[in-house]
């Protein structure tokens, strides 16, 4: 329709108003009275009235929201409400918890979909401790490729793990992924036979790599519970390593060089000990301490002890942080089983372990079964 481009001109015609008619006076007294009907009576009639509409069952109505509309099925629900888009679902098995000999543990299969944070927590709420349980997968998976850049929709992955008390939350005991990107499964399984735990595949080979004796600054841990670039709430990426150590485990130095500070910003970082490596190029730290035995000025042996683990400044469990920098650029951290600067290695099932190895794998084995 053509608006006018100006109102000048126009009149307003006024016209006299008709009086009421008296048959819309009667139309507006019957509605009432029928008003006044259905208020004493709906109770009664409007369960006849839902007995006689065809019913639509809640689970066909809940699928054909995700599925798509059936054109026979739901004609006026699709003239009303669009089909929603698919929806694919998580595939995964949750078991009960079950007793492995004196543990209780629960294990999970699924399929991953957009990355492994996004299934973990469509699976276990926040409030459960999904991204606990997500970065303990995404580190152990570390030992085997860029978690980042391997990933694909539709890896399967098998888990069996612990709850536990504490920051930590959990304790992965099986992990088994299949990977569509190098066309292998891995496998990691953690193992107590040993004088030191650790994860192995499934032919005993240890998962974990370690530092030399002669180069590592803790000879005797559990297991490393965070690695450089670890994700922290609130603070950005991790920068050093974490050695999960009893409170009074030796610290060492791998390398010679000289103490330039202790126990600085104690409230942090507790006891700790700088050391400057100039023929390395590097600097080595070492946080949470419980004692140190060195001070600033004094020159260090490779291999010399140089404190004790603790527990101390901001930490919520005993570990040693260890933390290798770059000498004139702090910001450059090393990952120390990436780097050079360390030599490496990894253990395998002896033959006299292998038997109670197997055992542990089919008791992992058992629980995957029954979920």
């Amino acid at each position: 329709m053509d608006f006018p481009s100006s109102l000048d001109g126009q009149q307003i015609e006024n016209k006299k108003k008709p009086s009421p008619h008296w048959g819309f006076l009667l139309l507006i007294a019957v509605s009432l009275g029928l008003n006044f009907y259905f208020l004493l009576f709906d109770g009664k009639n409007s369960e006849e009235m839902a007995k006689a509409l065809p019913q639509v069952e809640e689970s066909n109505l809940v699928e054909s929201q995700i599925e798509g509309l059936d054109p026979e099925k739901n004609i006026a629900l699709e003239e009303i409400v669009p089909p929603a888009p698919k929806i694919q679902p998580v595939s995964f098995s949750k078991s009960e918890d079950k007793k492995l000999r004196d543990k209780v543990v629960q294990s999970l299969e699924f399929k991953v979909r957009n990355s492994l944070n996004y299934t973990i927590c469509k699976i276990v709420s926040r409030k459960e401790g999904c991204a606990a349980l997500s970065a303990h997968l995404g580190r152990l998976m570390s030992w085997f490729f860029d978690v980042n850049r391997s990933i694909r929709n539709g890896d399967a992955m098998k888990i069996v793990f612990q709850k536990q008390e504490g920051p930590e939350q959990f304790k992965i005991l099986k992990l088994s992924y299949k990977s569509q990107r190098f066309g292998k499964t891995y496998a990691a399984n953690y193992f107590e036979g040993l004088d030191q735990a650790g994860y192995f595949d499934l032919d005993g080979n240890e998962v974990a790599m370690r530092i030399v004796e002669s180069q590592s600054p803790i000879r005797t841990y559990t297991e490393i519970t965070s690695l450089p670039g670890d994700f922290r709430k609130g603070g950005g990426g991790h920068s050093g390593t974490d050695f999960k150590a009893p409170v009074g485990t030796p610290v060492y130095s791998g390398f010679k060089g000289k103490v330039t500070r202790a126990n600085w910003n104690v409230r942090a970082n507790g006891y700790c000990v700088e050391i400057d490596h100039p023929e390395k190029g590097i600097k080595t730290l070492y946080l949470h301490l419980s004692r140190v035995l060195v001070k600033p000025g004094q020159t260090i042996k490779a291999g010399q002890q140089i404190a004790e683990s603790g527990n101390t400044g901001r930490t919520f469990a005993p570990h040693l942080h260890y933390e290798i920098q770059h000498r004139k650029n702090r910001d450059r951290i090393y990952n120390p089983f990436k780097s050079k600067h360390h030599k490496h290695y990894t253990r395998k099932i002896p033959v006299n372990s292998l038997e109670q190895f197997k055992d542990t794998l089919k008791h992992y084995d058992s629980l995957l079964k029954q979920s």
